[in-house]
């Protein structure tokens, strides 16, 4: 139905949609991240660089990060070539502005200009909305400090912190749990939020907190070329745009990673009191457990297993997020974890290694996969059980989960294991019956055999379909240009009958004029002979010719 609507942008499909103002959003969303934090007194902006070759001059090259006039910067996701030319647009009316009145152009006075401009790309014909999205930092004499977002629809909104790029929505679920109208200082530390549970003590420390919202929306880790960072502030007058050094992003990253490391060791100290697991984490983790040996093995036999279990983990997944007290850090690791899965299969799929090779470099790298502990070695054991965890305290936070889990997995699994241990682990009220949960794997595995047989019959009635249209097609094709040797065979008949008819009818012609001609000289004769009689008698009559005696 899509395909229908999305060629032009001045069609709307029957659900009211812009498709192309849609593909345009979800180009931005592939792009590097950039966010921007409004704090008491300035503004923090940080964007990735997706291009950090060593041989790239920074110089010369601005990537993320633009100066648009005294008192107003921005930042961009998207295509940098339509981003060009909307930051001259921009350039040009805040100089124009104060080249006619003499001051600074207001802050939401020229994103509302640059908005009607891309508004405009939505409605002619002919033209494609502009493939990136704004974030814009200014201070002006009305508002003061301001901070606004436009997307290429042409709608703008203003934010006091918000995130544009890849994984926007997870960078803005964690402003809006840690944003707490902060200070310039505590703005920074906001846009480095990475997994640990930091939380806003005061000015000296919150300045990383920009780095930490960084740090959890890259898929990458965190690296100072990798960052790039200013802040705005109106100091003595004047609108100043600080950028930050290399060696200072790099202290900011340190910081940050100190602080991290101090979260894992108090959080390590109490993992047996916190692992509390819910119904639906159990049964996402045990088949998160069976994708990944499935994705260890023959990929290209056990593709549809994955690709359907990927489904399923989906919709675990967003369940676990309806669910009230999960862990944000668990949460964002679930997911990552997902799409890793799901660009597996979208990697198999494609026929070129540049392709195949351009979407496994996705797959995240900062969340290990679930080590395997062989039953054998835990045994009944409470002391090798206990080794086994103290073996893990001194591991990361992202490990400790995935192996505590993985533990609880192996314990579930070897009905051997003491009563204590169990409730130590789960709680009392979190005891099942072993053999119900081995039930409802079994009803999930034939659920899952009976969908994939469903989707394989309607593949095979639509293919039915296709062959069928396909033959229909072959033939209405087949009778068209039949009927167009005929239509070629009766046109070119009555165009020789109808030159036949006026050969005949100019020959008829030619005969009537004749006979017409010489009637009308007979005619003409008789009347002259007529007419000359007349006259030599009346001549004679008047001058009679004399007698001779």
């Amino acid at each position: 139905m899509a395909r229908r609507y999305d060629s032009r942008t001045t069609i709307f499909s029957p659900e009211g949609r812009l498709y192309q103002v849609e593909y345009a959003m979800e180009a931005i969303s592939h792009a590097g991240t950039c966010l921007g934090i409004l704090a008491s007194d300035g503004i923090v902006i940080a964007a990735e660089k997706k291009n950090v070759h060593k041989l790239l001059d920074d110089t010369v090259l601005a990537e993320k990060i633009y100066r648009l006039s005294d008192n107003i910067s921005c930042t961009v996701a998207g295509i940098t070539a339509d981003a060009n030319i909307l930051i001259n647009h921009l350039r040009l009316s805040a100089a124009q502005y104060k080249l006619a009145y003499g001051e600074e152009m207001p802050v939401e006075q020229l994103v509302q200009d640059l908005c009607n401009q891309k508004q405009r790309y939505t409605q002619v014909g002919g033209k494609r909305p502009f493939g990136v999205s704004l974030l814009y930092a200014g201070w002006d004499r009305h508002y003061g400090y301001q901070l606004y977002q436009s997307d290429p629809s042409g709608n703008y909104t203003g934010w006091k912190a918000t995130c544009i790029g890849n994984n926007h929505s997870a960078a803005v679920a964690l402003l809006k749990q840690e944003y707490k109208s902060p200070t310039l200082a505590e703005a920074k530390t906001l846009a480095m939020k990475t997994s640990s549970n930091y939380t806003i003590l005061s000015q000296s420390i919150g300045m990383y907190l920009g780095f930490q919202v960084l740090s959890k929306t890259l898929d990458v880790k965190l690296a100072p070329e990798k960052v790039e960072m200013s802040v705005l502030v109106h100091r003595d007058g004047k609108t100043l745009l600080e950028e930050l050094s290399h060696t200072e992003v790099a202290t900011l990253i340190k910081e940050q990673e100190d602080r991290e490391k101090e979260a894992e060791t108090a959080a390590s100290k109490n993992w047996s009191i916190q692992m509390v697991y819910t119904e639906t984490e159990l049964l996402f983790l045990r088949l998160l457990e069976r994708t990944k040996r499935l994705n260890r093995g023959d990929v290209a036999k056990n593709v549809w297993k994955i690709s359907s279990a990927s489904v399923l983990l989906d919709n675990l997944y967003s369940k676990m997020r309806e669910e009230k007290g999960m862990d944000e850090d668990v949460l964002m690791q679930y997911g990552k974890e997902v799409r890793q899965l799901k660009l597996v299969v979208e990697a198999h799929h494609k026929r070129s290694s540049e392709e195949k090779i351009s979407l496994l470099d996705k797959i995240p790298h900062g969340f290990p996969d679930i080590p395997h502990i062989d039953t054998a070695v835990i045994g009944n054991d409470r002391n090798t059980i206990d080794g086994v965890r103290d073996s893990t305290i001194s591991s990361s936070s992202n490990e400790l989960r995935a192996r505590t889990r993985a533990f609880y997995q192996l314990i579930m699994d070897n009905g051997r294991i003491e009563a204590d241990m169990r409730k130590q682990l789960l709680g009392e009220e979190r005891r099942h019956d072993e053999g119900l949960t081995l039930e409802r794997h079994d009803e999930m595995a034939l659920e899952l055999l009976s969908l994939t047989q469903s989707l394989k019959r309607n593949i095979q009635v639509t293919g039915g379909v296709l062959k069928d249209d396909n033959t229909r097609l072959s033939r209405m094709q087949h009778d068209v240009d039949k009927n167009r040797e005929k239509l070629g065979v009766e046109v070119s008949r009555l165009f020789h009958i109808t030159i036949v008819h006026l050969t005949i009818q100019s020959d008829r012609l030619a005969r009537n004029a004749y006979s017409c001609g010489f009637d009308c000289m007979l005619i003409f004769i008789v009347i002259f002979v007529f007419w000359s009689f007349v006259a030599l008698v009346i001549f004679i009559r008047v001058f009679p010719k004399p007698l001779v005696a």
